[in-house]
């Protein structure tokens, strides 16, 4: 009986299991293969199985450490603004007050608008010449000149940063919103009691109370934007200067620009194994914080 009622569970998810075969594990596999060869579309010629050849060329080089610190900056700022950020928009709609209902909407709204969209939007907005954030800070005196903020290269990192953290936003805060609605509204009234002022409360009540939904969120969002490519590519296509140019988008540079698959198949390779880790160790967390 056992056996056949594991036939039967079998049976029934073999069609997911053949989606993720054809879409997810053939295509990774392909990928581990190509990234031992040398596959440049534009010299056929030379194509030969090179073993780890990549990966020495890759390691050896600096400019692979260059991208990898230009990610991590990407990423990290870009994380922190959205958990704070989110945290502080999650304890403002909490609270109940007139017009909650239309902040709510207003949040929402980055989250709603392809990333592509709004990275075009914040583009044109940012314009040294034509953009309407150039014109309004001259036309209320802040500025005299305007400023070149996608061309300057400390000016775009920090653009496509704030533009990334906007985007992804109103998604923290929905998710910080919600774990703040699991914590009993109880124990605020009984730390109330004992005197505890507002502060207090927030860290030794709302912020264990968010501990793993924070860690959970965090993690996610440090995956997502590690492989942010829309943002960046739209905004800056990694200029100026590989200012912006993160590993993903030197991955897509070598593959359809430089059209070499073998050294963008071991660059992804690299990635995988580099977000693998990342997400071991978020497993350990998550086993400490008793979530497995």
């Amino acid at each position: 009986m056992k056996k056949r009622e594991s036939l039967t569970g079998v049976f029934f998810i073999l069609p997911a299991l053949l989606v993720l075969f054809i879409v997810v594990f053939y295509p990774l596999a392909w990928t581990f293969w190509l990234s031992l060869q040398q596959k440049i579309l534009i010299a056929p010629h030379r194509d030969q199985f090179l073993g780890l050849g990549h990966f020495q060329t890759i390691f050896s080089s600096g400019e692979i450490w260059d991208f990898l610190v230009i990610t991590l900056i990407f990423t990290i700022s870009s994380v922190l603004l959205k958990i704070i950020f989110g945290m502080i928009g999650a304890l403002l709609l909490h609270q109940s007050y007139p017009g909650t209902k239309v902040y709510w909407s207003l949040f929402t709204i980055p989250w709603l608008i392809p990333s592509v969209v709004a990275a075009l939007i914040w583009r044109w907005m940012l314009h040294e010449q034509f953009g309407i954030v150039n014109q309004v800070l001259i036309s209320v005196g802040v500025l005299e000149t305007p400023i070149p903020w996608l061309s300057r290269e400390l000016l775009a990192l920090v653009a496509v940063i704030l533009v990334d953290a906007w985007v992804g936003l109103p998604f923290m805060i929905i998710v910080c919103l919600a774990g703040l609605k699991t914590i009993p509204e109880q124990w605020y009234e009984a730390s109330r009691v004992d005197g505890a002022n507002a502060f207090q409360q927030f860290v030794y009540i709302t912020l264990p109370g968010m501990k793993a939904i924070l860690l959970v969120m965090g993690t996610l969002s440090f995956i997502g934007t590690f492989n942010s490519f829309n943002i960046i590519y739209t905004m800056t296509g990694g200029g100026p200067v590989n200012a912006t140019n993160t590993l993903v988008i030197h991955i897509y540079r070598t593959a359809f620009t430089e059209y070499n698959f073998g050294m963008a198949s071991a660059l992804a390779v690299v990635t995988f194994i580099f977000i693998s880790f990342f997400v071991l160790y978020y497993r350990r967390l998550l086993d400490k914080e008793g979530e497995f």
